[in-house]
């Protein structure tokens, strides 16, 4: 094969699998140089020996497939491609064909830079950058006047001249738009980052597709950052689909409408070629140049490079592109422009002052909590009303958050299992910028309703709002509060659907309010059926109450959390169809749904909801964290990543999402990399004591002296920041681990008093006071650690850890028959748990039997214990000094 692909060379026929054609021969064409190499081809520097001129030629890639058919639309649209006479767009000679019929390109060689490189070199002034975009937007004016598409506009294929002149190349492979009809056999599909997403679709393809491209372009010249840069090509994608662009805020106040115009999701709302674009960008820009100097020149930092672009394409680990700095600096640098041109705007040009205006606001985001509403009335059962009424109000405001992006609502049941209550906390442990306060009274058949907003950073109040219904319709209040909080927020209300709400008798949604208020706390015994009840109640008033139809399905599925009975499902399913049957947009029937399938193990369906939830609201990361959830149950553990990242993509500055990738990394044994999310977590929310908590346990497992230093750092943090029931029992499990037994038992104790109703804290407390050697405390401990587990595995009889302490306690007890029991069961739930195993050892020791303790330590090893994890252990140290011990392993489990 080697001597007849060197023969072809000699013959002036080089194949395109040929590493170098350097001092070549091709046809008249003396290859001197190799130029570069992209996915569309290898480009080579060259002598026209008939026309003695340099030309650069470009040799298609090895993975295009040309039929004849094909050839001929190439020619004709190079044709078209090479007859455009304009000065930004790079001239085609012409294509030609080896004698073994491979196509190449001819097109004039420009001495200069591509725009990537431009970008890697230096940050580019703001004229050049006014006047670049002006260039690359005329250019591609000229090609679709002449009804071409470049199709894969990005900087590699913009050529900066010595002069300074953009070129636009590549022009060879374009396609022809003059006819609808005109079919499309060959893959051209461009370049992801700056993919349309038509392009991605596989949809029709036509010049809004290059203006989509230009907008990108500008937005990396403006600012350095690419709108849609992301963490990996999966997330890129999603993002390009679904989300706003990034960094439009950033931008000259001018150019802002016209970008978001040029990055609309959908082509008919984009500018309908480049030369509609083109007048608004001239203007825009003859705006900018009108200022003087030191104004029109905002302070830049470093761009995104496209070789730093790929590379972040390609790297999951990297988290961001500039510094939280550079990305300020920016910001304050064009904000004082924005405010300069605003005034301009207001003295001169009065139609672009509402613009400027509104889309200033629309660029800021909100994140918003819903606090626990006050019951104001003398009736405590209203209670239940106030303890429905956040959860529901919260969903009216997920609505709006769907419809809009600047608006990021926190989850009620993440409000809750933090217990806040106050704003300064919600800012500081939920990163919560705004919240909602409100209380809710009945008296008689009137009712009122008062909402205050909050801006939980500042402190200060932002705005209230009191309604009153003689005829106790809360719905129809609430419905007012939401749209007047929209309007304090300065957010559109179109959101907020009453459809839910239609025809609803009062009384009915009053049951619907106590439901949720009762599902709150699904885990307390009776509360799903006084849910179930309460809801039956309403629909019984209100036939058509979707929203109650959808909520009793979910009451009914954690009914079946509680006591597995198989009819649970069964009215779980039969519900959310009726409320599908009554409103098929209501996202939560769905996500109800999607958990069913999943608890069934039934994957595919399971995804199947949370897909439709997406289709609904496209940025309900809840539904990306589920699907999340069903793949890594599937084993699919990438996808199940890639959606934990596009989950963060949707609210990169809400914690929330990183808490949920760093507790999959942390089930994948990941540990560095859960590190890394809990420590952009405290980024994100600096007081969040939580937070330092988590850290210390990733730290604690990595279990290293220098690990567990950073531990105890990240505990004392948690405490110092709130005292807390999780970082001092943590604390008190890491002075054991360091031989700290008196510090461990003050810590523990600690621990308990906030909260004495965890069997494995008290396990913890009777470790540390055996090692202490203080009987009474250790029996006192002990006794209660035996009440609190049997309780406990009553209720959870699949935990492993339960059923293996029970065994433990029970040997202890001798109470032989029990300790076996629970041991076996135990090892059906778990059988490679290093921690359950040498719990087991223990149990067989306590139970004489010395052989099996040997095998179940050994065991315990082989499965990811060390002989120190052991060693912890006093119960197991005689087995640990048996000259056995150190004898040979066996070769099979028990």
């Amino acid at each position: 094969m080697l001597e007849q692909r060197q023969s072809a060379l000699a013959n002036s026929a080089p194949t395109r699998t040929a590493t170098s054609l350097v001092g070549q021969t091709v046809g008249h064409y003396h290859i001197t140089e190799k130029l570069g190499a992209g996915g569309m081809g290898v480009v080579y520097l060259a002598l026209d020996t008939t026309l003695e001129r340099t030309v650069a030629l470009k040799f298609l890639p090895d993975n295009v497939t040309i039929s004849v058919g094909d050839k001929n639309n190439l020619r004709r649209e190079a044709r078209a491609a090479s007859a455009l006479d304009h000065p930004n767009v790079g001239v085609i000679h012409g294509l030609e064909e080896t004698s073994d019929q491979h196509l190449f390109i001819v097109m004039q060689y420009y001495e200069g830079e591509t725009l990537a490189q431009r970008l890697s070199r230096s940050v580019i002034p703001l004229r050049e950058t006014l006047d670049l975009g002006i260039q690359i937007a005329r250019g591609l004016s000229a090609a679709h006047a002449a009804h071409i598409v470049h199709r894969d506009i990005k900087p590699s294929n913009i050529i900066i001249t010595k002069s300074g002149t953009a070129k636009i190349v590549d022009f060879g492979l374009a396609r022809i738009v003059a006819s609808p009809s005109a079919t499309q056999t060959i893959s051209a599909t461009g370049t992801l980052p700056y993919m349309a997403p038509e392009q991605i679709l596989g949809e029709t393809v036509d010049q809004r597709s290059d203006v989509w491209a230009i907008a990108v372009i500008l937005i990396q010249l403006f600012t350095g950052s690419h709108p849609f840069v992301r963490p990996s090509t999966t997330a890129m994608t999603f993002a390009i689909l679904n989300q706003p662009p990034g960094a439009v805020d950033l931008v000259p106040a001018p150019f802002s409408p016209i970008l978001y115009r040029a990055l609309s999701k959908k082509p008919e709302h984009r500018y309908a070629n480049a030369a509609e674009m083109l007048a608004d960008l001239e203007s825009a820009s003859a705006e900018i140049l009108a200022l003087p100097t030191h104004l029109s020149e905002p302070t830049r930092t470093h761009a995104v490079t496209p070789r730093e672009l790929k590379q972040f394409m390609h790297n999951a680990s990297t988290p961001t592109w500039t510094t939280h700095e550079s990305k300020v600096t920016r910001w304050l640098a064009f904000a004082s422009l924005a405010i300069i041109l605003a005034a301009v705007a207001a003295l001169l040009l009065p139609p672009s002052r509402e613009r400027l205006a509104g889309l200033a606001y629309a660029s800021s985001e909100k994140h918003i909590a819903v606090l626990p509403f006050t019951n104001s009335s003398n009736d405590p059962d209203y209670q239940l009303v106030a303890e429905g009424l956040m959860d529901s109000i919260t969903n009216d405001l997920s609505n709006l958050e769907a419809a809009q992006g600047s608006l990021w609502v926190v989850p009620a049941s993440v409000v809750r299992s933090r217990k806040v209550t106050d704003p300064a906390v919600a800012f500081r442990d939920l990163g919560a910028t705004t919240v909602v306060q409100g209380r809710v009274a009945r008296k008689g058949s009137n009712v009122s309703l008062t909402v205050v907003l909050i801006d939980s950073k500042g402190l200060r109040q932002i705005g209230f709002a009191e309604f009153e219904n003689p005829t106790g319709d809360l719905a129809a209040l609430q419905h007012q509060a939401v749209a007047r909080l929209a309007a304090m927020m300065k957010v559109s209300a179109t959101g907020v659907s009453t459809a839910s709400y239609a025809s609803l008798a009062p009384n009915a949604y009053e049951s619907y309010l106590k439901a949720l208020g009762y599902m709150q706390r699904y885990d307390k015994p009776g509360n799903p059926a006084l849910a179930i009840a309460e809801l039956n109640s309403a629909i019984k008033q209100s036939p058509r109450f979707a929203l109650g139809y959808a909520t009793l399905g979910e009451a009914f599925r954690l009914k079946f959390l509680m006591d597995h009975d198989p009819s649970s499902i069964e009215a779980a399913f039969s519900n959310c169809r009726k409320a599908i049957d009554l409103d098929s947009h209501l996202p939560s029937v769905h996500v109800t749904l999607g958990l069913l399938q999943s608890a069934l193990g039934k994957h595919d369906l399971a995804l199947q909801e949370f897909q439709k939830v997406l289709a609904l609201n496209p940025r309900d990361a809840d539904a990306l964290i589920g699907m999340a959830r069903v793949y890594e149950q599937m084993g699919r553990t990438a996808d199940a990543e890639s959606n934990l990242k596009n989950a963060i993509a949707l609210r990169s500055d809400y914690w929330d999402g990183h808490r949920a990738l760093a507790e999959f990394y942390d089930r994948q044994k990941r540990g560095q990399d859960a590190i890394l999310q809990y420590r952009r977590i405290i980024e994100l929310t600096p007081d969040n004591p939580e937070a330092y908590s988590d850290l210390g346990v990733q730290y604690l497992q990595l279990g290293d002296s220098q690990s567990l230093a950073a531990a105890e750092a990240a505990f004392q943090k948690s405490i110092q920041l709130a005292p807390n029931y999780q970082a001092y029992a943590n604390i008190g499990w890491l002075y054991i681990l360091e031989r700290r037994y008196q510090e461990s038992a003050d810590a523990t104790r600690k621990a308990l008093e906030l909260n004495d109703k965890d069997w494995r804290v008290w396990s913890n407390l009777q470790l540390a006071y055996t090692w202490l050697k203080d009987d009474r405390q250790m029996r006192a401990a002990r006794s209660r650690t035996l009440s609190l587990v049997e309780q406990y595995g009553a209720v959870n009889p699949n935990d492993a850890s339960a059923q293996s302490m029970l065994s433990m306690l029970y040997a202890e007890d001798a109470r032989r028959d029990k300790a076996l029991a629970h041991a076996k069961s135990a090892l059906a739930l778990s059988p490679k748990d290093p921690s359950i195993l040498a719990d087991i050892a223990e149990t067989q020791l306590d139970l004489g039997d010395r052989r099996r303790a040997l095998q179940f330590a050994h065991q315990s090893l082989e499965n990811g214990y060390t002989l120190s994890d052991l060693q912890q252990r006093p119960a197991l140290l005689p087995l640990l000094a048996d000259s056995d011990f150190s004898g040979p392993r066996p070769s099979k489990p028990l």
